[in-house]
């Protein structure tokens, strides 16, 4: 479940990809034109498609893949030396180099990518020098372009041919050839990217194929076999490469069966629909939960028989939806839920008296708002319930999710608004959710105070911890506030535009624990700000400059500030701040203004919380 948007995202890359491989063969060329395939022949693709691996038992193997077919690299060495001279007889300085860039990277380089990746179509995300998923997404679309593996790292090769004149556009002729040279024959037991491109292509041309993976199963196979057919050719369960050339053809005939596999798009079939008939790993996963819930009976086979119909009804039924044995993707989340009930169990019974349905971002209404006026009252929220399910009420839905233990989805199913409406819901306790921000955080029952050069004892420790895992304290946790951690506390200032006192005050360290400090590569200004604490009641240029930041992030409604509250540290701008800090992930959401704040709310990177 956790890999479910990087799923959708590459599924939806994959569909638009088969559009553009639509000019790789002539119109006229057909599998029928084409010469029978000579199976023998063993074309090795140089990205992930080859049978999933377990982790390597020689721990100096470079890579290993997933059972998705994705890449973990486990030496850098193996993706290049990191270091590639832009142009060798250019006037610039030594100093124009392309720098290995990753994940959770940030800085000037990271902008220059992602202007490049968007110029060229790869990427849709905002310029915010923050190497996230999306970032990683789009350069694993490039690398496809050149039959590399796709490891989501933009190396210094990957940077030379991304901004060299001759790069391909996304989607343009000269990428879809470039795809087009790196087809390789597929069969049963390969996964990975070029399986799932096959599979979403099959699905687009109507063929009946309901599980799309990314593992070349059984359906996939017979879903195979029926294209061939559908040129006349004999039954084949082997993708060859002909066969690819003229599936992703922009005239490829589509299924003339009775049997038509789901119209959903890309969005839609991240879980895809299934229904009586259905078979695979979506399949098995669904019975095995529906027999653990007590809704169904017998063994999970992985095939969608009639008990399982009679299972899907059963939970459908409870649910207080139509009954009609189809698992929407809809279903499959509430069915997968940690939260989800046991028949005739309590939660179950206090659903059907409930009426609930599930919610998530994007959704909006007066099931909403009773969402987040509940959040408020049991202390997971702060400020004014508005009807939209928004970044601040995902983070909400995720710290209740934390405190009854369950994955932190930040989706309100059904059976989640059950426990957060019962009578005996947990409240609010920062010992509830201590457990899952791990080691970097502080004990919530420890009282913060000012550290500076000459401290020592547990505070100075997590705060060592801390600027060790960002990366600017290379000694040792020894919990002793010497010169080492006041450089890194002072570098850490630098990047934020801050006074560099190297003293760690009580709303740097409480910054410092949320999601919103730089990396190292990243400064954040140039020089030193002028920002000020603000908090309830002041007034004045600075607090109306804030409230316009804040309305321009979605988290202040300019409409409810009368003229005579612009410029005021009014209830609804401390509720906006304390909106905007639990989506920056501070653990004390109290709605004061800190120049730490500020200097995140004020960035280019304040874009990340944009509602």
């Amino acid at each position: 479940m956790r890999n479910r948007a990087a799923l959708f995202f590459l599924a939806a890359l994959c569909v638009l990809c088969a559009a553009a491989l639509g000019g790789c063969t002539a119109a006229d060329e057909t599998v029928s034109s084409q010469p029978t395939p000579d199976l023998s022949v063993n074309i090795s693709v140089p990205y992930a498609t080859a049978v999933p691996t377990e982790a390597p038992a020689d721990p100096d193997s470079p890579f290993v893949l997933d059972s998705e077919g994705r890449v973990t690299v486990l030496d850098d060495g193996w993706i290049d030396d990191g270091f590639i001279a832009v142009d060798e007889n250019s006037s610039d300085s030594a100093e124009n180099y392309y720098m290995q860039l990753r994940l959770g990277d940030q800085g000037q380089e990271v902008q220059a990518l992602q202007n490049r990746l968007l110029e060229l179509g790869y990427y849709r995300g905002g310029v915010t020098g923050v190497f996230d998923t999306l970032t990683e997404q789009a350069v694993q679309l490039f690398e496809l372009s050149y039959g590399t593996m796709q490891t989501g790292i933009a190396t210094a090769t990957l940077q030379e041919l991304l901004f060299a004149e001759s790069a391909p556009q996304y989607s343009s002729m000269a990428y879809a050839a470039a795809i087009g040279g790196n087809y390789s024959q597929l069969q049963l037991g390969d996964a990975g990217s070029s399986v799932l491109a096959m599979q979403y292509r099959l699905q687009e041309l109507g063929y009946p194929l309901s599980n799309a993976s990314g593992q070349y199963d059984r359906e996939t196979a017979a879903a195979v076999s029926l294209f061939f057919e559908r040129y006349g050719n004999d039954p084949n369960e082997v993708a060859s490469v002909e066969m690819q050339s003229a599936l992703f053809t922009q005239d490829a005939l589509t299924y003339a069966g009775t049997t038509m596999a789901p119209t959903a798009t890309p969005a839609a079939q991240n879980e895809p629909t299934l229904s009586e008939g259905s078979s695979g790993s979506y399949v098995q996963q669904a019975q095995a939960r529906l027999i653990e819930l007590g809704y169904m009976q017998g063994s999970a086979s992985g095939t969608f028989d009639a008990a399982t119909t009679a299972g899907v009804m059963a939970f459908q039924q409870m649910l207080g939806v139509t009954q009609d044995g189809v698992i929407t993707q809809s279903l499959y989340t509430q069915l997968l839920d940690g939260s989800a009930p046991a028949y005739n169990s309590a939660v179950a019974e206090a659903i059907r008296a409930g009426g609930y349905t599930l919610l998530e971002e994007g959704a909006s209404g007066d099931a909403v708002t009773r969402l987040q006026s509940r959040l408020v009252e049991l202390g997971y929220a702060n400020g004014t319930p508005n009807g939209s399910y928004a970044n601040a009420t995902v983070s909400a839905v995720m710290l209740f999710q934390r405190a009854c233990g369950l994955e932190e989805t930040g989706v309100a199913t059904a059976s989640l608004q059950a426990l957060l409406y019962a009578a005996d819901a947990p409240t609010y306790s920062p010992a509830a959710t201590q457990a899952a921000y791990g080691d970097r955080y502080y004990p919530y029952d420890i009282v913060i105070n000012e550290i500076a050069e000459g401290s020592s004892g547990e505070l100075v420790s997590y705060l060592q911890t801390r600027l060790r895992e960002l990366g600017y304290l290379d000694g040792s946790v020894d919990g002793q506030y010497g010169p080492a951690t006041s450089a890194a506390v002072r570098a850490v200032q630098a990047n934020m535009g801050l006074p560099e006192t190297g003293v760690a005050s009580v709303t740097f360290q409480e910054n410092l624990y949320s999601n919103a400090v730089p990396s190292p590569s990243t400064v954040m200004y140039g020089e030193t700000q002028n920002f000020e604490l603000m908090r309830l009641g002041d007034s004045g240029e600075m607090v109306e400059n804030l409230q316009r930041q804040l309305w321009e992030l979605g988290y202040l409604d300019r409409e409810q500030l009368t003229d005579d509250e612009v410029g005021v540290y009014n209830d609804l701008t401390q509720a906006a701040v304390a909106d905007a800090q639990l989506a920056m992930g501070y653990v004390n959401a109290n709605g004061e203004a800190s120049i730490e704040f500020q200097s995140f709310i004020f960035s280019q990177y304040c874009s990340l919380i944009r509602k």
